[in-house]
Order: C-alpha cells, then structure tokens, then sequence
C-alpha cells in the first residue's frame, strides 16, 4: 500500500533518512519507534507529501485514501464540536459541503436559470455522497465522538470553548470518521483518558486499513500492533512482532554486537601481540648474526 524506497532526507545538518526502504501493507498495523528528533513525524510528513525526500520516491497505491494526525490541529472555532468534526472527515466532508452548497444554490431564485444544470449536478453529487457513507456520516460522528468521552451537550457546543486538550480528542475524531485505508496516528492517547484508550483500542482492532502510529504508551503500543518499524542512524529497521517482541530481539542484537565486537578486539589483540613477537624474534636474530 506504500512504500518507502531509498530514501534519504536532511534538515539542515542533520541526515534524518540514508537510503531507509520499508513497506507498509493492507491490514497491517505498524508501530514507528526511535529517539526523540529521530525523524518519525518527518516519515509521517514524508507519506502525505508534507514534505519531499531529497532522493528516493513513496510510492502510494492508487486511489489510497490517507488520514494523518499529528499534533498539530490548527485552530477550531466558530463551529460546533459535531461540525469542526465533520468538516475535517476527507472526501465525504468535501462532498457533504458540495451537496450543501447545490442545496442553496437550487433554492435561489436568482438561479433559476440554471436549474437543469444544478439539478444534474445536485443529482451526481447527491450519488457521490451516497457511495461515501454520507448519510450515515452524522451518526458515525457522534459514535465517534462519545467513544472519545463527548457528552451530548459538548458535541453540540461551541468548539472553540474547549480546553487544547479536548481539541485534540475533536481533530483525532476527523481522522476516525473519515475511516481512510491508511491511518498515521502521531501519539494518539494524548489527552485522552483510560476509558477513551480503551474505546480507541477497540476501534482499531476493528480497522481493517493500514495503520502506522507513535505512541509514548508502550502498553498501549504493545497491545496493538504486530510489527515494528525502527528509525536506527538514518535506517529503516522492521521487526515482525509486538513492542515487547521487537525490545527482545532488540537487545539480542545488541549482544550479538558487542559478542563480535569482544571478538575483533580479541583478535586484533592476537595479531597485535603476533606481530610484537615477531618482531622480537627478528630483532634477536639480528643481534645474534652480528655476533
């Protein structure tokens, strides 16, 4: 579904990426781990264009539909929480706005000289919204926005009066309920309580796209995901498994390290003293022919 191909990336001094391949493929849910300042949210900027390599491609299946969240949402206001939710939902947000505008647009009487051409367009836009899931896309707002522990009144409140905090819970809805074939969730149980966690676990245990995310709550990203994606030194590194499966093979790879590092050392320090005998052996030869 996407794919990582050679690529590298600089921001100013630093080399985030040298020639980093990876895969992410359907159903697949991935966790994205390294340092701080590694270079994850650049890989999320990466795939949704953001942000260019300076050598290398990501290839994008055709027709994938990709929905990111990150930390940051920009500015909510002027809606209600159920509207700043909505109008963030992708491509069936776009079209909801579309058949709006045509629903005005049929009712000015101003227009009526386009009414043939409005009511085809009103009729294919209409289609459009249909095969999106558009009519049930209120109610899936408001599941969405309860299983992020939403009140009723909050939903239909005024969402610039809410804390950062909860603005964050309104721009991680956006992403669910557009429902793409790839998720890129940057850290998303910030802000959130155990009981909102543990509704967002179950709901991407029943995504059936792509899914890459961060998250600081290992136990969280220990339950979720089947494969690890590491950024090590301007790599890609996968590890097929849980988190605590991937800190396993993990440390036994840094002991298998350190066992041949012990071993070259051991080596060098046989050759080393080889060659120091040697050279006394030839200094003493020396000595004796000269007597």
């Amino acid at each position: 579904m996407i794919r990582i191909d050679a690529v590298s990336k600089r921001h100013g001094a630093q080399i985030l990426f040298l020639e980093a391949s990876a895969a992410v493929n359907r159903g697949e849910k991935i966790g994205l781990v390294g340092p701080n300042g590694a270079g994850k949210t650049t890989i999320f900027r990466l795939i949704t264009r953001e942000e260019e390599p300076d050598a290398g491609q990501i290839a994008i299946d055709r027709g994938t539909a990709i929905g990111y969240f990150s930390q940051d949402i920009g500015e909510l206001k002027d809606q209600t929480v159920l509207e700043a939710a909505l109008d963030g939902a992708g491509a069936v947000s776009a079209a909801a706005r579309e058949l709006h505008e045509l629903e005005h647009a049929l009712a000015d009487p101003e227009r009526a000289d386009e009414l043939d051409a409005l009511v085809e367009r009103y009729g294919e836009a209409q289609s459009r919204f249909e095969s999106l899931g558009g009519y049930g896309l209120e109610a899936r707002a408001r599941t969405v926005l309860a299983g992020l522990g939403f009140a009723p009144e909050q939903v239909d409140g005024d969402v610039g009066a809410l804390s950062g905090g909860w603005k964050m819970r309104v721009g991680l809805a956006r992403i669910l309920i557009m429902s793409p074939d790839a998720l890129l969730l940057d850290e998303p149980t910030n802000h959130l309580d155990l009981e909102s966690i543990l509704w967002l676990e179950e709901w991407l245990r029943a995504f059936e796209g792509a899914l890459v995310m961060t998250s600081h709550d290992r136990e969280f990203l220990n339950r979720m995901v089947g494969k690890i994606l590491e950024i090590d030194g301007g790599d890609l590194i996968t590890y097929s498994g849980n988190y605590d499966f991937y800190e396993r093979q993990r440390a036994l790879a840094e002991r298998e390290q350190e066992a041949q590092y012990a071993r070259q050392q051991a080596m060098l320090a046989k050759e080393e003293a080889f060659i120091a005998r040697s050279r006394r052996a030839r200094a003493t030869r020396r000595r004796c022919s000269r007597a």
